[in-house]
């Protein structure tokens, strides 16, 4: 008998069984869940529900349903002509549907709800004028940037007007300088037959174009 309830681990049973690693771990683990989850669903089924759910079932419940020749209003809406669906009034004009209930369920005092919308209201429009406030800071530090910018530009600019400035000043000067040391010199040449660069006074005019190499600095180098 022991030896019929003994595995035989030939068999075709046997052989098809999963040995990969690690398996039997994941197996339990999808086992774990699924209990898990089942234990949830059988817990919310046996879940009694409190004295506010089942009055809000309730109420929800009367007021979907239309109303019957025994509510007394209704009742004496049809004795003075009134039928389901139509509208109040004698021409129609009136509301179809009931003015809906605005059942207050909370603990909190009247106004309450009034008091925590217009904290709301307060608390968006302080985050807007923030927003407003950060929005004009950029702008302002924007135009400030753009304005220092340009200033920096403008200098620059007239930095590179002062060294061009300067520059013409120098020319001219030694231009000037120039004229005025061709002038000397040739009144110097013409007059006295001097000639500075070669340091002599020369005889005539024909002893100063003889032996002096020229009229200039650059002459005698």
């Amino acid at each position: 008998m022991e030896e019929d309830e003994e595995e035989d681990y030939m068999s075709d049973l046997f052989i098809k069984q999963d040995v990969r690693p690690g398996l039997p771990m994941v197996r339990r683990m999808k086992e774990a869940i699924q209990k898990e989850e089942k234990q949830k669903e059988a817990n919310e089924k046996n879940r009694q529900k409190s004295i506010k759910e089942e009055e809000k079932e309730r109420r929800d419940l009367v007021l979907k349903s239309a109303l019957g020749n025994e509510n007394r209003g209704f009742a004496l809406l049809q004795k003075m002509g009134y039928k389901s669906g139509q509208a109040l009034g004698k021409s129609g004009e009136g509301i179809v549907e009931p003015i809906p209930l605005n059942i207050k369920t909370g603990r909190s005092g009247l106004g309450h709800e009034e008091l925590k919308k217009r904290k709301a209201e307060e608390k968006l429009e302080n985050y807007r004028q923030k927003l407003r406030m950060k929005k004009q800071a950029n702008e302002e530090a924007a135009d400030q940037f753009r304005i220092r910018f340009k200033n920096k530009q403008e200098e620059r600019k007239m930095e590179g007007d002062l060294r061009k400035s300067q520059r013409a000043c120098q020319q001219l000067d030694m231009q000037k300088v120039s004229e005025k040391l061709h002038i000397l010199t040739a009144y110097l040449r013409e007059h006295h037959f001097y000639c500075i660069w070669c340091g002599t006074t020369y005889e005539d005019s024909e002893d100063l174009s003889s032996n002096c190499p020229g009229d200039s600095a650059a002459d005698h180098d």
